[in-house]
């Protein structure tokens, strides 16, 4: 069975080689990664470009390890899209991250959906339903949705459940381009086995939120979820590695 954390990050600009040692034990094959630096949530166009650099260098130390998702800001335009060709023509990225500087659903979005489905990337998307502190363009599950009905040809990945599965899953249900993974540290067996009882194992993908994280937690969440085989093989890694076939090409 193929093993694929589809949603992490850099540390500090690195991917400790602790956790691809802790990998190896826990029979994870590959990770697919991002860096949002210091996790602020409206960088320049210069640190968003410095973020994707440090992640290209990363990607070249473990080529056989790593692959990863280009940092966007969409507010920058022209700009963000040429970083963006940058890294998925010259660097090989496989998808575009998504995280707080803008809803999914804005049209600043759009140039950057419409690159996405031309060349088969995956959108990791934030997503979180909040009651108290969340972030003025934090999307939600209803934003990831809207996103996916105007770009249906666009494959996201929606993270963390949404933040809140049973509403978030009712949200995305209409729309097959939107994959969810299972990061978050309010997400657990239970939402796991919900998300897969509601939208099919097929659209439900492995992803623990590292590095700041408990991997082996991650690991344990989609063990204890008592999935069928076929099915904890479609999440642990079959759904991710048939998206990145595409985006591969």
């Amino acid at each position: 069975m193929t093993v694929i954390d589809a949603h992490t990050h850099l540390d500090d600009g690195r991917f400790d080689p602790r956790v691809l040692d802790l990998g190896d034990r826990l029979g994870i094959d590959l990770f697919l990664c991002t860096d949002i630096g210091a996790f602020i949530a409206h960088p320049s166009i210069d640190e968003v470009r410095e973020m994707n650099r440090t992640l290209a260098g990363e990607l070249r130390r473990h080529p056989d390890r790593l692959r990863g998702y280009c940092y966007v800001n969409p507010r920058y335009g022209a700009r963000t899209m040429d970083d963006l060709r940058r890294n998925v023509e010259d660097e090989g990225m496989i998808g575009i991250k998504l995280w707080i500087a803008t809803l999914a659903d804005d049209a600043l979005c759009d140039p950057i959906l419409e690159y996405a489905a031309e060349h088969r990337l995956i959108v990791l998307t934030h997503a979180w339903r909040k009651n108290v502190g969340g972030f003025p363009y934090e999307s939600t599950a209803e934003h990831v949705a809207r996103a996916a009905a105007r770009h249906p040809d666009t494959r996201f990945l929606m993270a963390h459940l949404g933040g809140q599965p049973e509403s978030a899953t009712a949200a995305v249900l209409p729309h097959p381009n939107v994959w969810v993974d299972t990061s978050g540290t309010l997400i657990g067996a239970g939402e796991v086995a919900l998300a897969v009882e509601r939208l099919g194992a097929e659209r439900v993908v492995f992803g623990s939120d590292l590095h700041h994280v408990d991997l082996v937690e991650n690991v344990g969440k989609i063990l204890a979820a008592r999935l069928e085989p076929a099915e904890e093989a479609r999440v642990f890694g079959g759904n991710i590695a048939h998206l990145l076939e595409e985006a591969s090409r």
